[in-house]
């Protein structure tokens, strides 16, 4: 006598022989999520929300006009693989945004990045590099009393005041020294000419140092020729906040947030981090280098995962002055920059042996035991997924040259399902607590996760070994709705289909075996499945 009852359905773990997996576990889940114990069906992606103009493979999508609530506007996007960072800008009403890889490091705000429709549509350089020549300084022609020489020397910062916010460059090299008695005053001339290209500067600052600490003399138009300064020592402004600011490279990737007016970046070996709360400003003694290169990066509270061709780091602290760097706890090398997704306090991302957990309280490979490397490996081709976080679900995407879709991993609950949809790009936007997706489909689209048709799905049981030959005279499938379509094998051979309609036990067909499977077929929310010799075992459960 023989009764299998599944009550709380799982998800694929094909490291497992058929035979050997849980009593729940499942040999196909196909659009079928399990993260809550039914077998439930995946909505399809929804209707498109928005074209996007640019042609090619659209591989980065943002959604500027955060603090608005749409669907349609406004969808930055590229065919690259680009970073975006909004700014941590005190009472910034422009939304200023920085973005890196599409070529160098780039900012642009509502009122230049919004014209048009192939957004965004006008950038600035995100930091303005130091004058790359030193003014001249005079001692103007004094016929007053003599008194005590002071020895000055001046340099001149680049400013750009745009739409509330000011980037201020490195100065430039120190100018000629002079020597001015009190009240005498200095000319300064051949002031750096202002940087071409899509440089904005709309100032200058002029300095003067006099025991090796350059002060703020005035702020001057970006188009002054020359500057006379008579302001007295005791009026002399701040110190020079820019001494040590650096535009950041042209190279700089990754570009990442992090709290206390921080971002970060990397380019090689090394990783760079933004002074705080000036974005355009990153100090060269700020840069922490390790020794892979870096694929990417992720976040957790105040720590920065860093993810590279050999071993994960963990870099810690609340300014990049006193910034800790730590090795994780297992070595897995990141084979795709863009399947890192920070999700619950961790970082998730696709290893040469399956999808990797980094956090600061342990290290894991999720997927252990759940697919082995060949099978990870040939399945998913890793280095092509790339993934979004979404209702604390990893929503990935892959193509393995054979075939593309994509696989759900829900971090709570360890189940693992596919999917046969397939996208792009993504991004996941907090305020619609929604999953958009680009979408080459007749034309690049947008398109949100889970808002479509209900999807059909195949859920496949185990291989339930039997002790000996038996057969198995009724079923019984608990569903939300029907009717639904139940397929049963025995010893690898299909013996019966049964199209269910409503949730009483039905009979099968006489028929004896070894090893028995059950497939469900449909859309509609499933809670059981049994099957059973006779109807008083089936009644039993």
């Amino acid at each position: 006598m023989a009764v299998f009852s599944i009550k709380s359905f799982g998800g694929i773990a094909p490291v497992v022989p058929p035979r050997y997996l849980q009593d729940n576990q499942a040999q196909t889940a196909m659009n079928c999520p399990v993260f809550q114990g039914s077998i439930q069906a995946i909505a399809d992606l929804g209707a498109s929300v928005a074209d996007l103009p640019k042609t090619g493979t659209i591989k980065s999508l943002y959604r500027f006009g955060q603090d608005t609530i749409s669907d349609t506007n406004y969808w930055f996007h590229w065919t690259t693989d680009v970073d975006v960072a909004r700014s941590q800008i005190a009472g910034d009403a422009s939304e200023w945004t920085f973005f890196t890889g599409d070529g160098s490091p780039k900012a642009t705000y509502n009122s230049i990045a919004i014209s048009g429709s192939n957004y965004p549509a006008a950038t600035r350089p995100l930091g303005l590099a130091a004058p790359t020549t030193a003014p001249t300084a005079t001692a103007d022609t004094f016929t007053g009393e003599d008194g005590v020489l002071e020895t000055r020397v001046y340099a001149v910062t680049w400013v750009n005041k745009e739409s509330g916010f000011e980037f201020e460059s490195a100065p430039s090299s120190a100018s000629n020294s002079v020597d001015v008695r009190p009240g005498q005053t200095a000319t300064l001339t051949n002031l750096p000419a202002a940087p071409g290209g899509d440089y904005v500067v709309s100032h200058r600052r002029i300095y003067r140092a006099v025991a090796g600490i350059f002060l703020f003399v005035a702020e001057i138009a970006a188009s002054a020729t020359s500057y006379t300064d008579n302001v007295e020592p005791d009026s002399l402004g701040e110190e020079l906040p820019s001494l040590t600011w650096s535009a950041p490279p042209t190279s700089l990737e990754g570009l990442t947030n992090l709290p206390n007016g921080l971002m970060a970046g990397f380019s090689g070996r090394d990783i760079y981090f933004c002074d705080p709360y000036h974005p355009h400003a990153w100090p060269e003694q700020y840069i922490q280098t390790i020794d892979y290169p870096v694929v990417g990066l992720g976040r957790m509270d105040t720590t920065l995962a860093v993810l590279t061709k050999g071993t994960p780091y963990f870099i810690q602290g609340t300014h990049p002055l006193n910034m800790s760097v730590v090795k994780a706890d297992i070595e897995q090398a990141c084979v795709s920059k863009n399947s890192i997704v920070s999700l619950m306090g961790g970082v998730l991302y696709a290893a040469p042996d399956g999808l990797m957990l980094i956090s600061p309280g342990g290290s894991r490979i999720v997927t252990e035991n759940l697919f082995d490397f060949s099978q990870w490996q040939a399945f998913f081709n890793p280095s092509s997924i790339h993934a979004y976080q979404h209702d604390n679900q990893y929503i990935a995407f892959y193509n393995n040259g054979a075939q593309s879709g994509g696989f759900i991993f829900d971090v709570r609950s360890g189940q693992f399902i596919l999917h046969d949809m397939y996208a792009d790009a993504g991004y996941h936007d907090i305020l619609r607590d929604k999953l958009f997706l680009a979408v080459a489909d007749s034309g690049n689209k947008v398109k949100p996760w889970g808002y479509g048709n209900t999807k059909s799905y195949i859920w496949r049981s185990k291989k339930f070994s039997l002790p000996q030959v038996m057969g198995f005279s009724c079923a019984q499938l608990e569903a939300e709705a029907y009717p639904m379509t139940l397929k049963f094998y025995l010893d690898n051979t299909l013996y019966h289909t049964q199209t269910v309609q409503n949730r009483n036990p039905f009979r099968l067909p006489a028929k004896v075996g070894r090893d028995l499977e059950m497939q469900v077929e449909g859309s509609n929310e499933v809670f059981s499945l049994s099957i059973a010799n006779s109807m008083t075992e089936l009644a039993r459960g």
